[in-house]
């Protein structure tokens, strides 16, 4: 039986979220698994307010050219993301909300590089927490519309497409250590060999969240009577190692979550341009899509220059 507006989260006796501690959001939300990075976002705002629950989630909501914005801290992992995504959703009372994911994540093709920005279009789900809603044979498919706007706004910071800005699958997961480096695990060679065959299908990066929102915007979207968009820019900030050593030196936290944060504004900016029927051109980022050179020709350049060191 389908229960229209149907909602599952827990609430107190105030009306609040259980977790989050908030009744209403913006139906444009950043999202991040760092509370530094969140916090961040009130700099770009007018009229910021900054809310920090009992359990260390905050909350940022204000202004952005006279858009509201909503910003959220979500925790690690899908299983955080599972308790706090469902309280962000029905927070949101339009009849459409964006919700951007601003993470980092690292590489596992040796032409993507610290630095770069990966834009996931689906997720490999390698975790068990969405496994509660649909099985592992469903997809989680980033919401098509947010892929040439991310793009967009990831140019216009500065990033170019097919050199240091890359779009495709990520790996999601909901362990770090042993994932990233399956040489401690007893399952050592069953882990090795699946990421292996992760990367050689050409899966980008890998990240520890996105599924569960692509999966959850789906759930919600049978319930809920309003649109849901969900997409995803990720920092990377580990070069790929076939060892599972991660190096992140180099690495500026703060330069990287402003730049997360630019390109979810501006992706914010757009896809309200075009709701408002604007005219924005994104001629250039499909003539972009349609040049790239093929997967192969970035493996067969990678291996001509480790022969040639």
């Amino acid at each position: 039986m389908l229960l229209v507006n149907m909602k599952i989260t827990f609430r107190t006796s105030t009306g609040r979220s259980a977790h989050l501690e908030v009744s209403r959001l913006n139906p444009y939300v950043l999202t991040g698994g760092s509370p530094s990075r969140i916090k961040k976002v009130a700099e770009f705002l007018e009229k910021p307010e900054v809310f920090v629950g009992e359990r260390g989630h905050v909350v940022v909501n204000g202004f952005h050219n006279g858009l509201g914005i909503s910003a959220i801290s979500t925790g690690m992992g899908p299983s955080s993301v599972m308790i706090i995504l469902p309280e962000i959703i029905e927070a949101v009372e339009d009849d459409f909300m964006v919700i951007l994911r601003l993470g980092t994540s690292g590489s596992l093709q040796q032409h993507v590089k610290r630095g770069h920005i990966h834009i996931p279009t689906s997720c490999v789900r390698d975790e068990g927490a969405t496994t509660a809603v649909i099985g592992l044979e469903y997809p989680a498919i980033s919401s098509i519309e947010l892929i040439p706007l991310l793009l967009k706004a990831a140019e216009e910071n500065g990033y170019i497409l097919g050199r240091n800005l890359w779009i495709g699958p990520v790996h999601t997961k909901d362990d770090l250590y042993f994932r990233e480096r399956p040489g401690f695990s007893p399952r050592r060679l069953e882990l090795k060999e699946r990421i292996k065959s992760f990367i050689e299908m050409g899966v980008i990066s890998s990240e520890m969240e996105f599924s569960a929102y692509c999966i959850l915007r789906d759930y919600y979207e049978g319930y809920l009577d309003k649109r849901i968009f969900t997409g995803c820019v990720l920092a990377v900030v580990s070069d790929y190692s076939e060892e599972g050593l991660i190096d992140t030196s180099g690495v500026d936290p703060s330069k990287i979550d402003y730049q997360l944060i630019k390109i979810g504004l501006e992706t914010f900016s757009i896809f309200r341009k075009l709701k408002q029927k604007e005219t924005v051109n994104i001629d250039n980022v499909y003539n972009l899509l349609l040049s790239l050179n093929p997967r192969s020709s970035y493996i067969s350049r990678m291996k001509d220059e480790s022969a040639s060191n």
